[in-house]
């Protein structure tokens, strides 16, 4: 007898629903507000996702960083995120800010550099 056998009933694997789909690509975007920069950051310093780790303002599991425009923001910084939302380009800006975005995607070889 196979060890999902259950006397006849119908198995459990059979009884219970399956719902939804689980995409095993999609990518989570950890939201970061411009008014935790704010509170956290000088004038002038450069934002990149190791030094939020170091300061504990992102977990440690975070692979990628969405600036989000929540807050007020007047230090003028360079922040290095993956994504921004439109009101936290306008605000970094507005400030005399940067933002810079950080591609996560592998970068090829040429074929000259391997000969």
């Amino acid at each position: 007898m196979k060890a999902s056998f259950e006397g006849g009933q119908l198995p459990i694997h059979r009884r219970v629903p399956k719902r939804g789909f689980i995409n095993i690509h999609r990518v989570e975007y950890y939201g970061l507000n411009v008014e935790v920069l704010e509170s956290n950051f000088d004038k002038g310093a450069e934002v990149t996702m190791e030094l939020l780790h170091e300061k504990g303002l992102i977990p440690k599991k975070t692979t990628h960083i969405k600036l989000l425009g929540n807050g007020e923001f007047k230090t003028s910084l360079t922040v290095k995120v993956h994504r921004a939302s439109k009101s936290a380009i306008s605000k970094v800006e507005s400030a005399g800010g940067t933002i810079e975005y950080v591609s996560t995607k592998p970068v090829k070889a040429d074929a000259d550099a391997k000969a």
